[in-house]
C-alpha cells in the first residue's frame, strides 16, 4: 500500500534529483521513480545531496522502481531523456491512475506528443526550464543557475495547469503559465541546438561560448538558422533570441551542458531530438537547415567514437 505522492519525479539525472531535492525540502510528498532498483535503493538511503544558493543539504527523498509504491501521485514530472520518454511514461503508469497530470520538462521537441499517445492529451502539460544543473556523483546535483519554468496546457486545460503552476511556485520554484506552449517549447529548443552541441564539440562549459569568438559567431548562426525554421513554421520567436542565448551562456557560465556531460559518460545524447528535430520538420517544409544538420552529423560521430 501506498500513501501516494504530491510530486512524482521521473528519472534521477542532474534535473530531476534537483527538482525532486528543492520540492521535498519545500516540505512535499515526492517520490522519485528509477528503472534501476539497485540505485534507487542507495539513493534511498543516503538521499540526495543538492548544492544549490541557499547551501548544500542532504535530503531524504522516497525512491523506487515499483510506480506502484508512488500511487496515487498527483503530478508527474518528467526529466528523462527524449530517447526515453515512452518507456518512461508507461514505467510510470501504476503511479499515476486516472487522475495525475504529467508534466514533461524535458530537452527537445515531440515529447509532448509521444506522452499523450500514453495517457490522455488533456493530462498532458509542457513546459520548459532555464534552470541549469550538474550531476557530480549519484544522488549529488550542482545547481548551476537558477531560472524560470513556463508551462503550457496544449489542450487548454486551464484547470490543470493553473494547479500545476501554483504546485511549483509553492515548491520555490518561479513558473510562468503560457497561452502558447510551442513558443515555450521552440524557444528552449533553439537555446539547446545553439549551445548544447557546441560546448559537447569543444568540451568547454557554458560560458566560454561567448569568449571565444569564433564560438560565439556560430552560437549566433545557429541560433538565428533554427529561430528562422520557427518562425517559418509559425512560431513566434522573440526578436532578442540571440541576446537570449547569449546571456543564458553568461548565467550559467560554469555549467557543463547535458549533452557535454553525457558525452563525457560516453553516454548517448539528445541531438536527434533537438538539432536533428529542427533539421526534420525544417524539411517536412522544404526548408534548409545546413548548420543543425551538420551539428547533428558531428555529435553522431563522437557518439560513435565513444563506443569504439
Amino acid at each position: 500500500m501506498s500513501d501516494g505522492v504530491d510530486v512524482l519525479v521521473i528519472g534521477p539525472g542532474a534535473m530531476g534529483c534537483l527538482h525532486a531535492a528543492r520540492l521535498a525540502t519545500a516540505g512535499f510528498r515526492v517520490g522519485l521513480l528509477d528503472h534501476d532498483a539497485d540505485r534507487a535503493a542507495r539513493l534511498s538511503e543516503r538521499g540526495i545531496t543538492a548544492e544549490m544558493a541557499e547551501g548544500t543539504s542532504t535530503v531524504q527523498v522516497r525512491c523506487s522502481a515499483d510506480a506502484a509504491k508512488f500511487a496515487p501521485a498527483h503530478l508527474a514530472m518528467l526529466f528523462v531523456k527524449a530517447y526515453d520518454t515512452g518507456d518512461a511514461v508507461t514505467h510510470a503508469l501504476p503511479a499515476l491512475g486516472e487522475k495525475a497530470t504529467v508534466l514533461t520538462l524535458q530537452n527537445g521537441l515531440g515529447n509532448c506528443e509521444r506522452i499523450s499517445d500514453i495517457v490522455a492529451p488533456a493530462r498532458v502539460l509542457a513546459g520548459a526550464s532555464t534552470t541549469g544543473a550538474t550531476l557530480l556523483g549519484e544522488g549529488h546535483v550542482r545547481e548551476a543557475g537558477r531560472g524560470l519554468v513556463q508551462i503550457g496546457s496544449p489542450t487548454g486545460n486551464q484547470r490543470r495547469l493553473r494547479d500545476a503552476a501554483g504546485l511549483l511556485e509553492r515548491g520555490g520554484i518561479s513558473c510562468e503559465p503560457v497561452a502558447s506552449v510551442d513558443e515555450a517549447l521552440w524557444a528552449k529548443a533553439i537555446v539547446n541546438a545553439a549551445i548544447n552541441p557546441l560546448t559537447a564539440l569543444t568540451g568547454l562549459p557554458n560560458g566560454q561560448l561567448v569568449e571565444v569568438p569564433e564560438l560565439r559567431a556560430m552560437l549566433r548562426a545557429v541560433t538565428r538558422e533554427a529561430t528562422a525554421i520557427a518562425r517559418r513554421l509559425g512560431i513566434f520567436v522573440n526578436e532578442g533570441i540571440v541576446s537570449i542565448v547569449e546571456a543564458i551562456c553568461v548565467q550559467t557560465a560554469e555549467n557543463r551542458s547535458s549533452m557535454l556531460q553525457d558525452i563525457a559518460a560516453s553516454r548517448r545524447t539528445e541531438i536527434d531530438y533537438i538539432n536533428g528535430e529542427i533539421a526534420r520538420r525544417a524539411e517536412e517544409r522544404g526548408l534548409e537547415a545546413p548548420l543543425c544538420r551538420m551539428l547533428t552529423a558531428l555529435v553522431r560521430g563522437l557518439e560513435k567514437a565513444n563506443q569504439t
